[in-house]
């Protein structure tokens, strides 16, 4: 099965790379692919800055589309490894077809809970599905989700007519949920959902790991940011 992280994202209320923030001793997206590797046989990166994110030795795929927005990482890299797609390698030689699905996940999620993403692979057989996903607090999370190549046509229409919600297209996609109970009894803080988007998210996330020092120059970037709100 292959796993995608998504790190393209703009950071326009942060602007840091999220998924380079350390925590627990080391950077985001590292502790990341350490944890899906432990269920995930392939991973891959999706981003357009492949010199930040080369180091790690996995494959990088960037955008075909220069439309803002997850939905534009989540078509490209699922076109490219389904063999449906018209991009081409990364550098870390990245090898095109033979996944008809990928699990996606966002870059700056530090708390994975992998029996999460393991439930809801084992969603993955029959329906004709387009999206497996969870819901949390009412909400189904599309950055924590599987999506089938059978969605492409559907997402690339969406694309080019600038409707790139990921919540919307879920809604009239075929999606299988996994419900809040379900969700609940692997995840019960729901610690798998939390992501950085704010400075208040970043302190709050900083503070669920025991031992983590939040290094000065961060605390004032921190600080400053606050200020802006």
């Amino acid at each position: 099965m292959l796993a995608v992280v998504l790190a393209g994202g703009e950071n326009r209320r942060l602007p840091i790379t999220k998924g380079f923030v350390k925590i627990g001793g080391r950077r985001i997206i590292e502790g990341l692919l350490a944890a899906l590797g432990g269920f995930f046989d392939r991973l891959a990166i999706s981003t357009n800055e492949p010199e930040k994110y080369y180091y790690l030795g996995v494959p990088l795929v960037g955008d075909v589309y220069p439309v803002r927005g997850p939905m534009t990482g989540i078509f490209s890299a699922l076109s490219f490894f389904s063999g449906n797609g018209k991009l081409s390698a990364g550098d870390n030689q990245a090898s095109p077809g033979g996944d008809d699905d990928a699990f996606f996940i966002a870059c700056d999620m530090p708390y994975v809970k992998t029996e999460l993403a393991a439930r809801l692979a084992s969603m993955r057989r029959g329906h004709g599905w387009h999206v497996i996903a969870p819901v949390w607090k009412g909400r189904p999370e599309p950055l924590f989700a599987f999506y089938s190549s059978r969605c492409l046509p559907s997402m690339e229409t969406r694309l080019l007519a600038g409707k790139t919600a990921l919540r919307e297209f879920m809604a009239d996609a075929r999606t299988l949920f996994l419900d809040e109970e379900e969700t609940g009894g692997i995840d019960p803080a729901g610690l798998s959902f939390i992501n950085i988007n704010t400075a208040g998210d970043l302190k709050a996330a900083l503070a669920l790991a025991p031992g983590t020092r939040t290094p000065a120059p961060l605390n004032k970037r921190i600080r400053d940011m606050e200020k802006e709100v």
